[in-house]
């Protein structure tokens, strides 16, 4: 190799703060040239990179095809370009670098080589990560944490899903999310992208149930003008949109065997090609699944690949159902109440009716709890399946004022149940009480003291 006989270009580029080398434009990247700088940036001898494993040798499994597309798009009109990424040492060791070069023009304008610079920027990368967990982590209020973006809820398992969102958001690996209709899923995997170094890219949630399985290729990787009637111009499909940002797969169970063959070459780096067109393509994105069926089961029983599943079930993030985490019902009824934009003033809902929410199970979910809360602002009535709202408060009443002829007397019995029924379903906890009740602390020690319940 050329650079190798001029003594004088050796020596100065040996001389560098890091590795000089040269690469042929091939698959592999193949190294043709590397600098004396290798031994200390990665603790390799020059000889030992001249092959064609090196750059899968030396590169972060992670990082490989980020760097292969990036360097795909060096141009004449755009021939300098620079990467950040990590690489592995001959002792294992990961470290920061940072790749600044240019491509080398053959005589009919492909590009021949490309020569780069490595150098190394560990302790910088280190400090930067450091201050974005930081950031991260102050995005999530101190102490107990009553929400997380659009997540509500201060309970335990709330808590437990906003520490591993906050974990999940600091790294780019595959995360699929499990958990009934109606937990909050797709707000999770929103919550990781917005706190992600993908954040400033788009969101793609696609729900893999909805898509017909004979468009479903059409849909994901997109296809080219005149490719069928209607198609007046290119479309990009979903991968291509969630270019730089995060992928979101609803249903991710609902994908048929047949085109999971072809997804997963899209997921794997290996390309995809637009319906109608010729050059294949990659796109870099972060990938969030999400399911309520078991696909474990699935695998069993041949409705789902095995590469396919360990493609997507890599991180498992598991949303709990409302029922295992009752105490965050009061903080949802005050959220969407306050959430209703057609009025002016935020509503109130009685207190009876809170605890008749409260003990109901909700086997929808948060989703049911939406729509009752709506259906309640428009109608003005709460409806369960196992209770009207109209009929209990009748029946309460009608307790309460059992043998007394007085309204005040009447309606001071009622208010006294109800706060004993109240602080009896919260284990008299009174700041769970007053919450449950719709009522200030102070405003409830104040009744406590008028009906002599201590």
């Amino acid at each position: 190799m050329h650079l190798e006989s001029n003594t004088d270009l050796g020596d100065l580029l040996g001389n560098l703060p890091g590795m000089a080398f040269r690469c042929l434009n091939d698959k592999e990247l193949t190294i043709i040239y590397a600098s004396r700088g290798s031994k200390s940036l990665i603790g390799y001898m020059p000889k030992d990179l001249i092959e064609k494993q090196a750059f899968r040798k030396i590169v972060h499994q992670d990082d490989q095809d980020r760097n292969k597309q990036a360097l795909s798009r060096i141009t004449a009109q755009s021939p300098r370009y620079c990467l950040v990424y990590r690489i592995r040492t001959s002792e294992g060791q990961d470290k920061w670098v940072k790749e600044e070069g240019i491509g080398i023009f053959s005589s009919t304008g492909r590009v021949k080589f490309i020569d780069g610079l490595l150098t190394d920027i560990t302790d910088q990368k280190t400090v930067e990560i450091a201050l974005q967990e930081e950031n991260i982590r102050l995005k999530s209020s101190m102490g107990q944490r009553f929400r997380l973006e659009q997540l509500i809820g201060k309970s335990d398992a709330m808590q437990d899903v906003y520490d591993l969102i906050l974990k999940l958001a600091e790294k780019d690996s595959s995360v699929i999310i499990t958990g009934e209709s109606g937990t909050g899923k797709e707000l999770a995997a929103h919550a990781v992208h917005t706190l992600s170094a993908r954040s400033q890219k788009r969101f793609v949630p696609v729900n893999c149930g909805a898509i017909p399985e004979n468009l479903l290729e059409r849909e994901f990787f997109g296809h080219k003008q005149g490719t069928f009637s209607g198609a007046t111009s290119d479309k990009p499909g979903y991968l291509e949109l969630a270019k730089g940002g995060t992928l979101f797969l609803d249903e991710v169970g609902e994908i048929s065997l047949n085109f999971q063959t072809k997804l997963l070459r899209g997921l794997d780096g290996i390309g995809y090609t637009p319906i109608g067109g010729k050059e294949l393509r990659q796109s870099d994105f972060r990938l969030i699944s999400a399911t309520n069926r078991d696909l474990s089961d699935l695998v069993r029983r041949g409705k789902m690949r095995e590469d396919f599943f360990y493609r997507i079930n890599v991180v498992p993030l598991t949303m709990p159902a409302l029922r295992e985490r009752q105490e965050d019902i009061p903080l949802l009824i005050d959220h969407f109440l306050k959430a209703d934009v057609s009025s002016r003033e935020p509503k109130e809902m009685p207190a009876f009716l809170r605890l008749q929410m409260q003990s109901y199970s909700w086997p929808g979910n948060v989703r049911e709890l939406k729509n009752v809360i709506d259906r309640y602002l428009t109608l003005g009535k709460l409806h369960l399946p196992t209770v009207v709202a109209q009929d209990l408060e009748i029946h309460s009443l009608e307790k309460s004022i059992d043998g007394i002829q007085s309204l005040p007397q009447a309606l001071d019995t009622y208010e006294h149940r109800l706060i004993t029924t109240a602080l009896e379903k919260c284990r008299w906890k009174k700041g769970e009480t007053a919450s449950l009740l719709g009522l200030s602390m102070r405003t409830l020690q104040r009744k406590l003291k008028k009906h002599a319940i201590k």
